[in-house]
């Protein structure tokens, strides 16, 4: 595998990042065991966290301080929500925060939408565009799990065995605990899965990656003559095996899962801006219109049940 020259530079960007992220957590860290706040500059002015909020970096740190802001503008009850997961689980708390921020860059007036009364699982965002409103959740595939997923570890350089089926895997986990609580909302419901394992946020901006959560593990064929010898065209095909919204379908060939999902939005924060696709189930029961969020590309996969065959359409005539 030879690594491209736009690569060389995530990389290169990527180790120069976690040189300045190691030298601030070990201000950190210090100023964590001595019991001291530390002051950082966030949108225009100085921000002191107190020694008991310091989480390990300087950039989570920014990002906490901001989420708290917006989330003192709603009931009392959803930072502490947030707070508590930030306390058990700060990746799945971040990955919250930075989908909140990206759903905002790209148009989205965004509010808390978890029950406050305990009644039941909902998603984390309402999100408004004009007269439109969509529901988006957030999770996350945690470094660790994306570590043992991909045989790679976190900022790991050089040329590594990569398994990028490890992630799609985890992807499709991600979809099936998550399709039960958007099964009665009202509007179309996006999950966001975020990861900020650096390697796999790559894989998070390719097509070929995103085509692969939409048709699952592929692999390709040809004929054979009889003397054992490939003929004709080689082609591509599917068992729809970690595919998102497809299943095996014993009488049509081809069925639709987790309909609830309208689409995904897949989040790399490995990386600084973030990487970001979006891809739509091919029958949801509330279809999610991509110009609402239109800064971000959408796959879209049509079936044709008399061929069997899947195309996935991207914006721009990109197949």
């Amino acid at each position: 595998m030879t690594a491209h020259a736009s690569d060389e530079d995530r990389w290169l960007t990527s180790a120069a990042d976690a040189a300045f992220q190691q030298a601030a957590s070990k201000v950190i860290e210090r100023a964590r065991q001595a019991g001291t706040p530390v002051a950082i500059w966030q949108d225009g002015h100085v921000e002191e966290i107190p020694s008991d909020k310091l989480l390990p970096n300087v950039w989570a740190n920014a990002l906490a301080i901001e989420h708290r802001g917006w989330l003192r503008k709603f009931d009392n009850q959803y930072l502490k929500y947030w707070e508590n997961l930030l306390g058990n689980d700060q990746e799945a708390a971040l990955t919250e925060s930075r989908v909140r921020r990206l759903l905002q860059h790209h148009g989205a007036i965004v509010e808390p939408n978890e029950s406050l009364t305990g009644d039941g699982r909902r998603p984390d965002f309402r999100c408004t565009v004009g007269d439109n409103h969509f529901y988006v959740e957030a999770t996350c595939v945690q470094i660790a799990t994306a570590e043992k997923k991909t045989g790679v570890k976190n900022l790991a350089t050089g040329i590594l065995p990569y398994n990028k089926m490890g992630m799609i895997e985890a992807i499709h986990a991600k979809c099936k605990e998550k399709a039960s609580p958007f099964a009665d909302l009202d509007r179309p419901a996006l999950l966001a899965i975020g990861t900020f394992h650096a390697h796999a946020a790559m894989d998070f901006s390719e097509r070929f990656f995103a085509n692969l959560v939409l048709t699952g593990k592929a692999a390709m064929a040809w004929d054979i003559d009889t003397s054992g010898q490939p003929v004709g065209e080689t082609s591509d095909f599917t068992g729809l095996e970690a595919a998102a919204f497809l299943r095996p379908d014993t009488t049509q060939g081809v069925g639709f899962a987790r309909s609830s999902i309208s689409g995904l939005l897949l989040c790399g924060f490995g990386f600084e801006p973030p990487r970001l696709l979006g891809v739509l189930h091919p029958n949801p029961v509330r279809p999610f219109d991509p110009a609402l969020l239109p800064g971000i590309q959408f796959a879209r996969l049509e079936l044709d049940r008399a061929s069997d065959q899947l195309t996935i359409q991207w914006p721009e005539g990109g197949d």
